[in-house]
C-alpha cells in the first residue's frame, strides 16, 4: 500500500518526535536519578558527621549528648540516630542501636565489621520496609580504642519520585505522541498548501492551454525549482505543439488545391462521351472519397486556426431554445430516412451570450454524431433546460453506446470508437473536439455519459445570460 505523501510526513514526524521523547525521557530519568543519589549521598554524609560531635564513646559503652531544647539539634540528632549503630572496631561487639534497626534485625558479624573497618563504603541494602543506604566511618577514642558508626538513611522516598516519574513519562510519551502526530497532520496541510496549488494549477492546464504557465512563489526554494523546471517542460511542449499544429495546418491548405484539380479532372471524365456506367460509378466513387477528404482537410484547417487563436467568436445573446428547434427540424429528414425519431423538447426559453454560427456547430455536430451512431428506429432527444444559473443542453441517443474507456477519449483529436460497432459511419473524429473547444471559448464544458448498445447523452452547459428571465413558479 502506497501511502500519501502528507500521511508519510506525518508517520515520519511522529516516529521522530517520539524517539526524541525517548530519548528525553530516559535522559531526564537518569540525570534526576543521578541529582536524587547525589542528594541523598551528601545528605547521609552531613548526618555522619553531625552525629560525630553529638556522640561519645566511654569504654564498652556509647552514648549520645546534646541539648534537646534546641529544636534544631533535636530534629538533626533525630533524623542521624532514626537508623544508626556502633561496633567496636576490634572486636565486632555491638555497642548501640537504634530503636529502627532493632525492629529489622540487621546485624554484622564480627568478620563483617573487620571488612567495613578496612574499607569504610558505603553500602545499602533491602529489608521488607524497603531499602536502606549506610555509611561506614571508623571514630578512634581518648584511649586509643576504635569504632565503627554505621548512620543510614532510607532509599523509599527517592525510589517513590522514580517511580511516580517513571510513570508520568510512560503515560506522558504516548499522549505527547497522539498530540505530535495531530499537530503534524495539522501542519502539513499548511506545509503542503504551495504544492496542492501548484498541482491544481497543473491540472487546468491541457494541449488547449499551453501558454498557461504555473506561478512561484518567488522565495527560491525546491518548490519553486521544480514549478521552474515544470514551466521550462510547458515552454518546449508548446513550441512542439505549435509546430505541428503549423505542420498539419499548412500540409492541409496544400492539399486543397491538388485535391480540387483532381477531382476536376475525375468529374470531367466521368462526363467524357463514350463513358461506359462501370467508368462513371468509379469516377463517382472517386469524386466522394476526395469530397470526403475534402471535409476533412477543412476540419483540420478549422480546428488548427482554433487552437492557434486565429478564430474571434462575436458575442450576442442567442436563444438556444430556438436554436436547437431550428436545428432539429433541418435535420429530421435525414434521421426519417434512418427511421430514426429525432425530436426536440424545449422547456422554456434559454439566453446565453454566444457566437450564434458556432454554436450552431456545436449543436449541428453533436446531433449529426447522435444519428450517425443509432440504428433504425433508435431515438434522438435534444433538451435545453436552466439549471442552477447555467444552460444545459442534452443529446440523448438510444445508439451503440462507448464503453467507459473510450468515453474518457471521445473528445480527442482523432479518435474513433471501435468502427465494427457502426461499419457504415465515416469520420475523422474531428467533430467532438471541435465540440469541446467552441464550449470552452464560451465559458462552458461537455461531457458524456454512454454505455455500450444502450445509447449515449452528451451535456453542454453554458453560463446563462445575466439578464435572463429566472424561471416562474
Amino acid at each position: 500500500m502506497t501511502l500519501t505523501l502528507r500521511t508519510r510526513l506525518v508517520a515520519i514526524s511522529t516516529i521522530a518526535s517520539g524517539l526524541l521523547l525517548t530519548a528525553l525521557g530516559v535522559a531526564s530519568y537518569d540525570v534526576l536519578s543521578r541529582h536524587l543519589d547525589a542528594d541523598l549521598a551528601q545528605r547521609l554524609a552531613e548526618l555522619t558527621d553531625g552525629l560525630h560531635g553529638y556522640l561519645h564513646f566511654d569504654d564498652d559503652t556509647a552514648s549520645i549528648a546534646f541539648d534537646a531544647s534546641d529544636t534544631d539539634q533535636a530534629a538533626f540528632v533525630h533524623e542521624a540516630t532514626r537508623y544508626y549503630r556502633a561496633y567496636d572496631a576490634a572486636t565486632g561487639r555491638l555497642l548501640v542501636e537504634s530503636g529502627g534497626l532493632a525492629a529489622l534485625a540487621l546485624h554484622a558479624t564480627p568478620r563483617d565489621v573487620q571488612a567495613f573497618r578496612a574499607a569504610p563504603k558505603p553500602f545499602e541494602i533491602s529489608t521488607r520496609y524497603g531499602r536502606l543506604r549506610f555509611s561506614n566511618s571508623v571514630r578512634t577514642s581518648a584511649d586509643g580504642r576504635t569504632y565503627l558508626l554505621q548512620v543510614g538513611v532510607a532509599l523509599e522516598p527517592m525510589d517513590a519520585a522514580l517511580a511516580r516519574y517513571r510513570d508520568l513519562l510512560l503515560w506522558s510519551v504516548p499522549v505527547a505522541l497522539l498530540v505530535a502526530g495531530a499537530a503534524a497532520w495539522w501542519l502539513s496541510e499548511f506545509a503542503l498548501l504551495p504544492l496542492s496549488r501548484v498541482a491544481v494549477a497543473a491540472q487546468e492546464i491541457d494541449v488547449q492551454t499551453l501558454e498557461r504557465r504555473l506561478p512561484t512563489r518567488g522565495v527560491g526554494d525546491e518548490l519553486d525549482q521544480v514549478v521552474d523546471a515544470f514551466n521550462g517542460t510547458l515552454c518546449r511542449l508548446e513550441h512542439a505543439v505549435g509546430e505541428m499544429r503549423q505542420f498539419s495546418a499548412a500540409l492541409a491548405h496544400e492539399l486543397r488545391t491538388p485535391l480540387a484539380a483532381l477531382r476536376g479532372e475525375i468529374e470531367l471524365t466521368s462526363r467524357t462521351f463514350g463513358s461506359s456506367p462501370a467508368q462513371r460509378d468509379r469516377c463517382a466513387s472517386q469524386m466522394e472519397e476526395i469530397d470526403r477528404l475534402t471535409r476533412l482537410i477543412d476540419q483540420i484547417l478549422t480546428l488548427a486556426r482554433a487552437e492557434a487563436g486565429q478564430i474571434r467568436l462575436t458575442r450576442a445573446p442567442v436563444n438556444l431554445t430556438e436554436l436547437a428547434v431550428s436545428l432539429v427540424e433541418q435535420l429530421e429528414p435525414m434521421a426519417a430516412a434512418k427511421s430514426i425519431d429525432l425530436r426536440c423538447e424545449p422547456l422554456q426559453a434559454v439566453m446565453v451570450d454566444g457566437d450564434f454560427g458556432w454554436l450552431q456547430r456545436l449543436l449541428l455536430n453533436l446531433v449529426d454524431n447522435a444519428v450517425k451512431f443509432t440504428r433504425e428506429h433508435g431515438h434522438v432527444v435534444v433538451r435545453v433546460t436552466r439549471e442552477d444559473g447555467t444552460a444545459r443542453v442534452e443529446v440523448q441517443d438510444t445508439g451503440v453506446g462507448l464503453s467507459s474507456a473510450d468515453a474518457r477519449q471521445a473528445f480527442e483529436r482523432f479518435f474513433r470508437a471501435d468502427p465494427a460497432r457502426s461499419p457504415s459511419t465515416a469520420g475523422a473524429g474531428l467533430g467532438l473536439s471541435l465540440v469541446r473547444w467552441i464550449a470552452a471559448q464560451h465559458r462552458g464544458t461537455v461531457t458524456v455519459q454512454s454505455r455500450l448498445a444502450e445509447g449515449s447523452t452528451f451535456t453542454v452547459t453554458l453560463p446563462l445570460r445575466r439578464d435572463a428571465p429566472a424561471l416562474a413558479g
